[in-house]
């Protein structure tokens, strides 16, 4: 199962306005502005994560749609 991680990211006030005003530009929320740079910037440098390290995602799709048929209205 693919657990969410989070990242906390101290910044200045200024760099927080850059940050919602790149954000707004691309028509994105600033954690998906933030995530869309992280993985475009490894791909400019070549960074990739090794195969045995990568987390597969659909375990927490999985989860999500386990909470909905259980789920008692």
């Amino acid at each position: 199962m693919t657990i969410a991680k989070n990242l906390f990211i101290r910044c200045s006030e200024e760099t927080y306005k850059l940050a919602h005003a790149l954000a707004k530009f691309e028509s994105r929320s600033l954690n998906k502005q933030i995530i869309h740079m992280i993985h475009n910037e490894s791909k400019q440098k070549n960074i990739n994560i090794p195969e045995d390290k990568k987390i597969d995602s659909s375990g927490l799709k999985g989860l999500v749609e386990t909470k909905k048929l259980g789920s008692v209205d």
